[in-house]
């Protein structure tokens, strides 16, 4: 399975209304299939509560799954889309996590970053699939420390 996870750049530029962001965005929805995954902890990098987003981020929020999954106050919230969105993460997963970051050769005078590790580890953990992000090195370095895994990284 092909998916779509969104990292912090992907937000913003969502919420920045970049062009390319929406378009892909509203390409991935009208496909159909998995929708977007945004990792949770990439949420709370990109949020900041405020009027001039509120609307932005209640549209954004509506179309795509939040990883691990989380409930809201709404009662009709869908199941998961699919059995590792179902799963969530074990400890072996954070470990795993652990150890790409530990073994990523990332670009020079770049921090490893857990939650550029977590969107590589979530779309590897669907089979394979695309990382939208503004930090394509990060994320291609994480992808490396996975042999075999298909995760792409789109720069946005």
């Amino acid at each position: 399975m092909n998916v779509v996870v969104y990292d912090t750049g992907m937000l913003m530029a969502l919420l920045n209304q970049e062009r390319r962001a929406h378009t892909l965005h509203k390409g991935f929805i009208a496909i159909g299939g998995h929708r977007p995954i945004v990792p949770g902890p990439t949420l709370s990098q990109a949020w900041r509560t405020s009027p001039k987003t509120a609307y932005a981020w209640k549209r954004l929020l509506a179309d795509v799954v939040l990883y691990p999954g989380a409930r809201t106050r709404s009662s009709t919230d869908s199941p998961p889309p699919c059995l590792p969105c179902a799963g969530g993460m074990t400890i072996e997963g954070w470990k795993t996590i652990g150890d790409m970051i530990g073994a990523a050769a990332l670009p020079p005078k770049k921090r490893p970053d857990p939650v550029d590790a977590l969107a590589v580890f979530i779309a590897a953990a669907h089979g394979g699939g695309s990382v939208l992000t503004s930090d394509a090195d990060d994320i291609r370095a994480y992808a490396a420390t996975l042999p075999g895994a298909e995760v792409l990284a789109v720069s946005i």
